[in-house]
Parts: structure tokens; sequence; C-alpha cells
């Protein structure tokens, strides 16, 4: 079997399989998924990251899972599990035929660019059987995701620790937590979706929260049949994913908030008050809804979609402790805070959630330029890309057909993300296909249209909500000056729709003028 392909892509997630689908609708069948898996899906995988208790979607699976309605798959209910998702994934895969294209336990640990539009691609076997060795591709997708990479707290100690203990993107099931003194770390989505889930089976639960976490109920619910019909007559779910990218109109929802709601403070403080009223309604003792309580805008940090999460604590069993200064250190039987408690656990869970703009693997383009010298990453600030620049988050100067999916500057932090995946799985398709019928050989960004774009990404955040608190949106794993780095700059902080108008719509530019071809 060959290794040398038109276009290879990295990772198996919904970005790399939709990627991958569009480029066989463009007429293009010489190319590669490379995962490191044994299955795929990215994060809803098979034992992938999102494995754990409880793990679900937490957009409406109906809008969130692409082509529902070309492959004949009925969701079991409005938010729908990780195992439920894996399945979808095989399904997906199957109605795409990407069978023949998949290369499962295939570790990318670098890619090179090697001259005249060739990349080489240098892979580790991830499994008995699989074989490690070099791709070589005209172009190549980083479809890696920023949920492949899990974030461990730096806390003192977390060796002694002599019971079990691990991150919930690894998840344990070896573990019996049965009638166990579990602690967790964290109170975002993740450890959310863990709490609720296992409040019941384990003997006593501690949760460790930095700072309290805005909730909004899911009112999660069997599929009815009103909509099973709908499904059945076809169309459903592509009306529900469809988005009036050229006139700028935002697609209905059923969230209680629009995105300009979201920046304007009267507004943002009516669904605070409300969501108050929520929690003091739904937590019997006053003080602890109180510490349950945000002290920040409404949507800063990432908003919980669960429906059961404030009532868990009212079970005799569940702890909260609060400490803004967190966990300092790990002892052999249990956590230390910085208030100086000690707490006895037999399991420690973190649920501390991912290292987002982490570069996975080392990318080294034209004249020896990396990927790393473009988005400010290096190991004194653990590979993070803390000030990237690109072109729609997509092209890199100094690396010719290179592609990034869903990374810094392309997506806001209210994004359906699998639109995104699609809109850039056929922009890739489209672009290669130009380029095959033009006899182009290379394509980058321009310096110019580099430095516009991430001019405007950095302006975009003027004004937004999420420059009202510390949040994984605008920082990386510690405060900029406690990590002696700037306020990374990676993220598109308009609308969904503004960034279609860009890539699509030729706001800003087109791509002949945006972009340089080499014949």
């Amino acid at each position: 079997m060959s290794n040398q392909y038109e276009v290879v892509i990295v990772g198996g997630g919904f970005s790399g399989l939709l990627c991958g689908y569009f480029l066989k609708e463009a007429g293009i069948e010489d190319f590669c998924i490379l995962e490191m898996g044994a299955s795929l899906g990215g994060v809803w995988q098979k034992g992938g990251v999102g494995g754990y208790p409880g793990a679900a979607c937490d957009v409406p699976s109906y809008a969130y899972l692409p082509f529902l309605d070309r492959i004949g798959f009925i969701p079991s209910k409005k938010y729908v599990t990780q195992h439920e998702i894996a399945t979808y994934t095989d399904k997906l895969v199957e109605y795409c035929g990407l069978e023949p294209h998949i290369r499962f336990s295939t570790k990318v640990t670098s890619i090179n660019y090697v001259g005249t539009g060739q990349w080489q691609i240098s892979t580790h076997g991830m499994a008995k059987g699989s074989d490690s060795g070099n791709y070589v591709a005209t172009h190549v997708v980083s479809a890696s995701g920023p949920l492949s990479t899990p974030r461990m707290p730096e806390v003192a100690g977390m060796q002694q620790f002599k019971g079990a203990s691990f991150h919930t993107a690894q998840w344990d099931y070896g573990v019996d937590l049965k009638g166990k003194h579990v602690g967790i770390i964290g109170t975002g989505a993740s450890a959310a979706q863990v709490i609720t889930s296992i409040a019941d089976e384990v003997e006593t639960l501690t949760v460790f929260q930095r700072s309290a976490t805005w909730a909004l109920p899911r009112d999660d619910e069997p599929t009815p049949p009103e909509i099973v019909e709908a499904f059945r007559k076809g169309g459903y779910s592509e009306s529900l994913r469809h988005v009036d990218w050229q006139n700028g109109t935002p697609r209905d929802s059923e969230l209680p908030f629009n995105f300009d709601m979201l920046h304007d403070k009267e507004a943002n403080d009516k669904i605070c008050s409300a969501i108050v009223k929520r929690i003091h309604h739904e937590v019997d003792d006053p003080e602890l809804a109180a510490l349950l309580t945000p002290d920040y805008p409404f949507f800063c940090k990432r908003v919980l979609f669960i429906d059961d999460y404030y009532t868990t604590f009212n079970k005799p069993n569940v702890k909260l402790v609060n400490d803004p200064k967190g966990v300092v250190k790990i002892t052999e039987s249990g956590v230390e805070m910085a208030s100086g408690d000690r707490h006895h656990v037999d399991v420690l869970i973190y649920a501390t959630g991912f290292d987002s703009n982490h570069i996975s693997f080392p990318v080294t383009g034209r004249e020896g330029v990396t990927l790393a010298d473009r988005y400010g990453a290096n190991e004194a600030n653990n590979w993070q890309m803390t000030r990237p620049q690109s072109l729609w988050g997509m092209h890199v100067e100094n690396l010719p057909n290179f592609y990034l999916m869903i990374g810094p500057q392309s997506l806001n932090p209210v994004t359906n993300v699998t639109l995104l995946c699609e809109e850039q799985g056929k922009y890739i398709a489209n672009l290669v296909a130009r380029m095959s019928r033009e006899g182009a050989h290379e394509v980058e960004p321009r310096a110019e249209a580099v430095a516009d774009w991430t001019q405007r990404c950095s302006a975009s955040a003027d004004g937004k909500v999420w420059l009202r608190c510390n949040n994984w949106y605008m920082k990386s794993t510690k405060t900029d000056v406690e990590a002696g780095r700037e306020r990374s700059q990676g993220m598109w902080m308009e609308t969904y729709e503004t960034y279609l108008q860009h890539l699509l719509g030729g706001a800003g530019g087109t791509q002949d003028t945006l972009l340089r071809f080499r014949t």
C-alpha cells in the first residue's frame, strides 16, 4: 500500500470525517485519514476522552449531529449520550464511504514541508500490528480538534496520592466507586455531568470549586413522536442546521438569549437575576446557594446545560468545598486547600478540562518556519497557541497547502462546532479541487491578509462579555502575568454568520486577493 496521497487528514473526529466526505463529493478520492485511536468520532469515539459517566452533548442532538436526514438516524432523545454518538459516527462513516480511507492507531509525530508542494508526515503505530512510518501528501489537513489534550492541574504532590486518580478524559472504569469517598476537582461541563451521574453511587462526593458556574436546564426528554415524524418526512435536521449567513440573520433558537444580549450589560444582568432565583429555588441551603452563584457575567465562562446540577448538591452525601485559590497540594490521602483545610478522599477525579490551544505535534514549513513560531507556542508555555497568526484560522503563512480545522481564530464560544466543521471541510475540498483544475501546486496566505485577519480577531473581542473574567476563551492554564505571556488572541469573537461572510462571502477579500497561488 502506497503512503503517498493528494491529501492527508490528521484526526478522525467530525472535522476530519466531514472534510473527507466533501473531498469525495468534489471528486477527490486520493486521501487518507490518520486516526491515533481505534475508533472514530474524536471526543465522542468509543473509549475516547468523552467516555466518562454522564457524557452527553450539550447542544440539542437534532441540530448538533450532521447529516441526520441523509443517514436516516433519529436520536433517541434531545441530548444524546457519548455512546449513542459513537454509534451514530459508525453510520456516518458508512454513509460517507470513508472506510477505505481510514488508518487507525496511527499517531502523527511530526509534519515537515519538503518542498515543491510536498509534505512528509511522520507517524507512530499505537497498537500491535500497526506500522510506524512516513506519509507524503500534497495537502495536509490538521483536524485533531481542540479537545484532544487533557489538561492536568499543576498541583504539588500529585504523585503522592495513594488512592486511584485520573482525568475525566482518561476515565478508569477499572475503579469501582461504590462505597468510596470520591473527590472531584473542577465544576466545568465534564465535571457537572460526572457529579450528577455518580452522586448516588458513591459513599460521599466532595466537589472542589474555585469559581461557580452558570447552569441552564436542558429539559431533556426522549425524542417526541412529532419530531420522529418530522425526521421521517425528511429535511428536519437540515432545517435546524441552516444558517442564513449571507443576510447575517441568526437562526431561530430555543435559548433564552441571543448573541447581542450576552454583551449588553442590562440584558446580561437580567439573565443572571433569573438564574440566581432558580439557584435559590432549587438549592435548600441559602448559604450553599450563594456559593453556587457565579460572581461574573453570564456566559463569560462556558455555561452548563444540565437539568439536575444544582439539586444534586442537596443530597446529604454531596459536599461543596469552595476556595477561590483552589487545591494547593495533593497528599497521600486527599487534598489540601489554600485555606489550609484538608479533605480525605479514596478516589480523586481531575475534571480540569483540555489544553484547547495546544499544538500536539511539531509542524515545520517553508524556510524552517514552524506552526509554533506563527502561533506563539513554546516549551515555556507548554506549547499553547497564545498569539496565533492566520487567515480565517485555517491558512498559515509559510505553511503552503496546510489547513487547520476548528483551530484558533475561527470560532467563537457560542458556535455550534459541527456547523463550522462542515463549512471548513467543504471549503478545503473546493479549494483543493480548484487547484487541481487550474494546475496550482501551492497555496498560502499573503502576509498582509494574515495581519489583517489577526487584527480583526483582536478587535472582535472589544466590548464582549468574554473580556470580563478569566476564561479559557481568552487565556490558557494560568493567568497571563503568572505564565509570563500575552493574552491569547485566538478566537473570532463576532458571530458565526460574520465568520462565514469572510470565509465564503468575500468580506475583507476573496481567495484571489488574500491567497497566493503558485503553479
